[in-house]
């Protein structure tokens, strides 16, 4: 009904954003990775939207990305898998941090969900891998973290990190965090170095 809002960020709480266009205020429910993603109240954003409805219940969702709410449609067309759980489910990662857990089988990691137990996880893996595998519609596989605005120099530094045992998911909003705030460009080893220091 709704493909997206474009109007004056209000307010952003870490479940939830209240955009403001004709005169009409629209809270939207968001992951965090979309919440870190908004700027400041008072700038104007644009967000893709998800309108659940069931019974007397109207749920609007917002995602910063497209890529994002792809793999939102993924996770919510799964058997007992809700927009609440897979909202949790994208608050946990990006859509690549997500994609490389399925491709791994690391259901544990997926488990960590709140409300996602160890059986719901094996079933995200049975049904996303072979998706994944194929890439979702337009979204490739190896484009989901590009997609989602990151630059090689960011690849570069997560990868590194991981490398060095730190969960991928961990080190994601930090350094979205440090290059949101840096007023100069940053090298790999500066933001590596700066992601430790964290």
């Amino acid at each position: 009904m709704y493909e997206f809002i474009s109007g004056e960020l209000v307010s952003k709480q870490a479940d939830h954003i209240v955009i403001t266009t004709g005169g009409v205020g629209y809270r939207l429910k968001v992951s965090f990775s979309t919440y870190e993603q908004m700027p400041a109240p008072g700038q104007q954003v644009m967000v893709y939207t998800y309108l659940h409805v069931r019974e007397d219940i109207f749920d609007l969702f917002g995602f910063v990305q497209k890529a994002e709410r792809e793999f939102f449609y993924k996770l919510i067309a799964i058997s007992k898998i809700g927009p609440k759980a897979a909202l949790a489910i994208l608050s946990g990662g990006s859509p690549a941090d997500i994609s490389n857990w399925i491709m791994a089988e690391d259901a544990k990691t997926i488990a960590k969900t709140p409300g996602i137990g160890p059986t719901t996880a094996k079933r995200i893996i049975l049904e996303l891998k072979p998706k994944i595998e194929k890439g979702f519609g337009s979204i490739e596989p190896g484009n989901l973290t590009s997609d989602l605005g990151l630059s090689s120099v960011e690849n570069e530094a997560i990868m590194a990190l991981e490398a060095l045992g730190y969960a991928r998911a961990d080190v994601y909003s930090k350094i979205r965090k440090i290059i949101k705030d840096s007023d100069t460009e940053l090298s790999t080893e500066q933001l590596i170095k700066r992601t430790l220091q964290k």
